[in-house]
């Protein structure tokens, strides 16, 4: 007994350095930029693709469940051939962009650092894998009980910690670099704001932060750190000290004596440039702002204000054909209390509160997105030029058969599913997308004008 009790102190001692290290690597993760660089998203967005084909793809929120889903449609695109006048080629390698949150952040991230090797290895790697189990222990493990106690080590840095090693291998932003991997738009939010954070260096170059050395790991973290059950990732500011200079649309959407989304936009990234107003930025799960992912394409036309302007930033000056595809895992689980007299339990109530809210705001999003990029390449279109646009609807709601919306409806947004939840979820999403009348007709349209003399 006196042995153990000798050792306590050890114990002690090893916990205060354990927790001392934590906090020091938290510390070391945000770097400084001296001088902003001039933006590169262009060309790594038109990198080896078809100059006249603009392929978005957005990723929902949902857990593993939205993973998966996402991941089916990875799947069909790749296994999509289509005759560019660069010659024949997987769909999936003419895609621009991907946007994702939450779960979703996981298949996009993984694409773009490992590209066709995700077919490989994900699903053995994430999305078979009992991953919450896996950070519930890491949470209760001895080894972060005292780095837990700091005020700036918390279960999202935990997450982090996990993703890093057993999911991303230790990756940085400058690792998606890689030649023909699209852009990859990693969506939080900002928990002082609501505002949508974006990990891109445009929102980087704000606050002179360096993207490039940024953890991966960290950046799905943020994006999937739901309230409550996992703390905020947070990054620090150093705006003002690398040259920034502001977007001549800002400086516009401020001057507006109107009330509108582009000037409260531009008055939080106004607020983003002040050091001393906004020192530490707190990032949350990003389905808090925009569930479905898509609302960074939207912002990126609408905030700039010039169609033409803003394809060219996304690399594709002279497109002819855009497609948009939302992969939305959004779910209607039926609820067993309204079938009950006794009132619903706080769990219950605020569950079916934010459940509700977010599908509204999906089918707004879905129909604002659906109508301004409609309304945007008719303004860029020319007889000579004429530009189509396509929007495709991967979700549970367009799946004909009963059953099997019902049990997709039933899968749960945990980040442990059993393997025939994750083969239904790839086998849905690859049957939505290929019998869809959108996509079928963006095939034929992509076709017939290759076709053309």
């Amino acid at each position: 007994m006196l042995n153990r009790l000798a050792q306590v102190p050890h114990v002690a001692c090893l916990g205060l350095v354990i927790a001392i290290t934590a906090c020091a690597n938290f510390s070391a993760v945000d770097k400084p930029i001296s001088q902003v660089a001039p933006p590169r998203e262009a060309e790594r967005v038109a990198g080896d693709r078809s100059p006249d084909l603009l392929v978005l793809l957005a990723f929902s929120g949902g857990g593993t469940r939205a993973a998966a889903f996402a991941y089916g449609v990875l799947k069909t695109l790749a296994d999509t051939e289509v005759m560019t006048p660069g010659g024949r080629r997987s769909l999936l390698h003419e895609v621009d962009v991907i946007s994702s949150v939450s779960g979703g952040s996981f298949t996009s991230a993984y694409y773009g650092l490992r590209g066709d090797k995700i077919f490989e290895e994900f699903e053995d790697r994430f999305l078979r894998q009992n991953v919450e189990g896996a950070l519930i222990g890491q949470v209760l493990s001895p080894v972060n009980w005292i780095p837990q106690m700091s005020s700036i080590y918390g279960r999202g840095d935990v997450a982090a910690e996990y993703y890093n090693k057993h999911i991303f291998d230790g990756a940085t932003f400058a690792d998606l670099e890689r030649p023909g991997a699209p852009a990859v738009v990693i969506n939080a939010t900002d928990l002082a704001t609501g505002i949508r954070f974006s990990f891109t260096s445009g929102f980087f170059d704000i606050i002179c932060a360096d993207l490039d050395q940024y953890p991966l790991a960290r950046a799905v973290t943020a994006s999937s750190a739901v309230p409550v059950l996992f703390t905020p990732i947070t990054i620090k500011s150093y705006a003002g000290t690398c040259g920034y200079a502001p977007p001549p649309w800002l400086a516009e959407a401020a001057k507006d004596e109107r009330g509108s989304s582009r000037k409260a936009e531009a008055r939080a990234l106004e607020d983003y440039m002040d050091r001393e107003k906004r020192p530490w930025l707190h990032l949350v799960d990003g389905g808090i702002a925009d569930n479905l992912g898509l609302r960074p394409y939207y912002n990126q036309l609408s905030l700039e204000g010039d169609p033409r302007q803003a394809f060219r930033d996304l690399g594709h000056p002279d497109v002819r054909h855009v497609l948009i595809i939302s992969v939305n895992s959004f779910a209607h689980k039926q609820s067993k209390w309204p079938f009950k007299r006794a009132a619903p339990g706080l769990a219950e109530t605020i569950g079916s509160i934010s459940s509700d809210q977010i599908g509204r705001y999906n089918y707004d999003t879905l129909d604002i997105v659906r109508y301004s990029f409609g309304h945007w390449t008719k303004q860029v279109s020319t007889p000579q030029h004429p530009v189509t646009f396509d929007f495709v609807e991967v979700s549970f709601n367009v799946v004909h058969e009963e059953g099997q919306r019902q049990a997709l409806n039933d899968i749960g947004t945990n980040f442990d599913l059993k393997d025939d939840q994750v083969d239904l979820l790839i086998k849905a999403a690859g049957e939505v997308l290929r019998g869809s009348p959108d996509f079928k007709a963006f095939l034929e349209r992509l076709q017939g004008r290759i076709n053309q003399p």
